[in-house]
């Protein structure tokens, strides 16, 4: 008689926010967002095409929320 056989683990892979954005503009994979929680602003910026901006942030703002609130500003045509 052998033994029982062990059931396989299953690992659940769970997506991490990304920390490198599509740029509006260019379309390149190239914009980075820098907080400075302390000063309550953070700097949004391609290196590819150079369009930047400088936002205001809340301490429980993530970096995909500042990215979301600049695509939505390039959009409105209020940036570059």
């Amino acid at each position: 008689m052998g033994r029982r056989r062990r059931r396989k683990v299953v690992k659940i892979v769970r997506k991490t926010l990304p920390k490198v954005f599509v740029c509006p503009r260019c379309g390149a994979r190239s914009v980075k967002v820098l907080m400075n929680v302390g000063a309550g602003k953070a700097k949004v910026t391609c290196s590819i095409c150079g369009l930047t901006a400088e936002l205001p942030v809340s301490p429980s703002s993530q970096p995909v929320d500042i990215y979301c609130r600049f695509s939505d500003l390039f959009y409105a045509r209020k940036l570059g």
